[in-house]
């Protein structure tokens, strides 16, 4: 029986574990802080004629939840993340389809899970950034009041304006980075001598947003600014048209420049989420699995995250608390990896589909898997680049310290 001191001196541990900070797991003493648990499946015949076979994914998706949630039943796996309460989002990557994007395999192996935990198929909402994107991996889009939703956070591009329609004004972060209001306090410091690339790039991407808004003035910029896009070694380019619009702009006041906000469909219509990523290499995060391809398929604004790899971006997006208590489940698809950032211009084969709910954690594994075959393919490390990672940790969004993740490696 616990006594009155005994029940006194817990308390305390766990008000001063809380009291830390967020990385803090709650333990009792003695007792070792949980871990996050990662599972691996794999199957042999997970990849047939470079696509996935839906025998071997619905046999790892079973598998794969049971060995998460500790179940018994694949039906209970299930029911213990949802109820039929829940209005779930589905969360799939477009990018790249039809060569390397989220599998049918996987959307439908999701769809009949959460239809054994008794969530209507039109509590389902399968999403990403537009219906045009959706599309291209073979997905009808729906957006009626029956059957399972399927649709774009907008109709509109999203990636350089602050705000279109489809994305909630009352929820965003706040960062002053790629803003005219930061673009004329490098200015004053002379910074596009030194700086960077990419540094200089997003230091204008203000401009990009102008263009897109109309601007008479920044018209004449259109054509440069989308091929610098994507000219990286251009550093001169982007240095020239830096140098001449300083100064030019110095009365245009763009709203909310500095802001990013959330798809509504987070916000507004789900209760819980479901992430199903492709394992990528992407030059401005270095790795792209759980935490990327949620943070920067949920926002506006966000070219100008990459100053820093999205580090701060990503980190800030999945730690606030409109989003946080909402990812449930993350699957990783990393049977077909794309290895350099054109998506699908060169991949790599594996045998594996990943479970989790700490998106950090698996992102920490992933990370270890696309150096191991980017350095099969004679390609350097990318391991600098994702620093966004370890930024996640910090915010304690999950963990990224190998020796407390537990992964378990099964075979299905």
């Amino acid at each position: 029986m616990t006594t009155r001191r005994e029940f006194i001196r817990n308390s305390a541990v766990l008000v001063g574990a809380a009291a830390i900070g967020k990385r803090t797991l709650l333990a009792w003493p003695g007792r070792a802080a949980a871990k996050s648990k990662v599972v691996s499946v794999a199957a042999g015949d997970m990849i047939v004629e470079a696509k996935y076979n839906p025998e071997a994914v619905g046999r790892a998706f079973e598998a794969g939840l049971k060995e998460l949630t500790g179940e018994k039943k694949a039906a209970g796996a299930w029911s213990s993340l949802f109820s039929p309460n829940d209005v779930v989002g589905i969360k799939i990557n477009c990018i790249g389809a039809p060569k390397v994007s989220t599998s049918l395999e996987s959307v439908r192996a999701v769809i009949a899970g959460l239809k054994s935990a008794g969530v209507a198929e039109n509590n389902m909402i399968i999403w990403d950034r537009s219906d045009r994107e959706l599309a291209r991996t073979g997905l009808t889009i729906n957006k009626g009041t029956e059957g399972v939703r399927v649709k774009g956070a907008s109709t509109k591009s999203e990636a350089i304006l602050p705000w279109v329609e489809g994305y909630d004004k009352g929820a965003y972060i706040s960062l002053e980075a790629g803003t005219l209001k930061r673009f004329k306090e490098l200015v004053k410091r002379n910074f596009t001598e030194n700086a960077s690339y990419r540094e200089i790039f997003n230091s204008v991407t203000w401009l990009w947003t102008l263009i897109q808004q109309g601007n008479a003035d920044a018209q004449k910029y259109s054509q440069d600014i989308r091929r610098l896009y994507t000219d990286y070694n251009d550093r001169e380019g982007i240095k020239r048209i830096a140098d001449e619009v300083a100064g030019r702009f110095d009365d245009v006041v763009i709203e909310d420049e500095e802001k990013s906000f959330f798809s509504e469909i987070i916000t507004r219509e789900i209760t819980k989420l479901v992430n199903i990523a492709v394992l990528k290499h992407n030059e401005d995060s270095g790795v792209t699995w759980a935490t990327k391809n949620i943070a920067l398929g949920m926002t506006t604004n966000k070219v100008r995250f990459h100053i820093d790899f999205c580090a701060r971006a990503i980190s800030e997006i999945l730690s606030h608390p409109s989003l946080k208590d909402k990812m449930v489940l993350h699957i990783g698809e990393a049977a077909k990896i794309s290895t350099v950032s054109v998506a699908g211009a060169r991949l790599a084969y594996d045998n594996r589909i990943f479970f989790s709910r700490d998106p950090v954690a698996m992102d920490r594994i992933g990370l270890d898997i696309l150096e191991a075959k980017r350095a099969e393919q004679g390609l350097e490390s990318i391991r600098k680049e994702a620093g966004h990672v370890a930024a996640c940790a910090r915010r304690g969004v999950g963990t990224d310290e190998l020796s407390r993740i537990d992964l378990r490696e099964i075979k299905a």
